[in-house]
């Protein structure tokens, strides 16, 4: 069995990343035939923006007219979806997961069914805009000799740039997406409550910092890393580094043990990038490290309050 172009695709799971695949897809001129979801109104959605597709109440109707089945459901439904089924023999089955491996799908190679992920690492909020993001970023891929060329020419097609996991891999590479995706926003967020403590809303702090976000990802891109390492510790301002902590431990106690453990994790790539003396590499980290004991006692006082 051989995939190309010309091989009718099914989504099972029309949320933003079934459905902003399914749209990139159809744009390139792949054959995007039948649609599924959990709320069969996601689906209709999802079909209206793709011509030839069809939207189904049943899953199990999208596996029987499909040469290849995406299953681009929440990671823990993979398996139980995928067993209750049925498949045809040299069907692919491709999951879009980026922490499973292609053991999720075991069950499967009983049928003849041909495994294969495919994980587009990009943080997605809609369809539209989805379709829209995926030329440029990386995907994922995992597969055997029959799936893996497929997968590859899809992501290629796309504009996108494939990597080749192993199973082993798969939790790293996912977690840095995690790290950089939604933790990043979750610490835009922790980083915006500061402007709450000198008068500001949150919304401010967004509107204040989302330009020097834009600037270090360009920076990135440009000259990489190390060399886009900057601020205080770049430069070496072992006094300013002090007014951050003094200011925490004062303002937003709950914030200190955070700062110091990420500053610390940092600090591989600023000794990298080689612009830091012995002598002033060496205070910073121990003004860290101080910073971080007088958080842990700060937090053990705490403890010791409540009970």
């Amino acid at each position: 069995m051989t995939f190309d172009k010309g091989s009718r695709i099914g989504i099972i799971g029309s949320g933003f990343v079934g459905g902003s695949l399914a749209v990139a897809l159809s744009r390139v001129g792949y054959s995007v035939v039948a649609a599924a979801s959990r709320r069969f109104a996601s689906a209709e959605s999802l079909a209206l923006r793709i011509k030839g597709c069809k939207a189904f109440p049943d899953s199990q109707d999208v596996i029987d007219v499909s040469d290849v089945v995406f299953l681009t459901t929440p990671d823990d439904l993979i398996k139980s979806i995928s067993e209750r089924l049925k498949w045809r023999s040299k069907q692919a089955a491709i999951h879009c997961s980026g922490a499973a491996s292609l053991d999720v799908l075991d069950h499967l190679l009983e049928h003849n069914v041909i495994p294969g992920a495919f994980h587009p690492l990009q943080a997605f909020m809609s369809v539209d805009e989805g379709a829209d993001s995926l030329s440029g970023i990386t995907i994922g891929i995992e597969g055997g000799e029959v799936i893996e060329p497929f997968l590859e020419e899809m992501a290629k097609v796309l504009g996108a740039h494939p990597v080749f996991l192993s199973a082993e891999d798969k939790a790293l590479y996912h977690m840095s997406g995690v790290m950089l995706g939604g933790l990043l926003t979750e610490y835009a967020a922790i980083t915006t409550q500061l402007w709450e403590h000198i008068g500001r809303s949150r919304s401010d702090g967004i509107r204040a910092l989302l330009p020097m976000m834009r600037q270090v990802a360009n920076n990135l891109e440009r000259f990489g890393l190390p060399e886009a390492v900057a601020g205080p510790y770049a430069r070496g301002d072992v006094g300013t580094i002090r007014k951050h902590l003094d200011a925490l431990q004062e303002r937003k106690p709950e914030l200190l043990a955070f700062y110091c453990e990420l500053a610390l994790a940092g600090m591989g790539s600023v000794e990298e990038k080689q612009v830091l003396d012995e002598t002033t590499r060496i205070e910073i980290i121990n003004v860290l490290k101080d910073g971080l004991l007088v958080a842990r006692n700060m937090e053990a006082t705490e403890e010791g309050k409540e009970e």
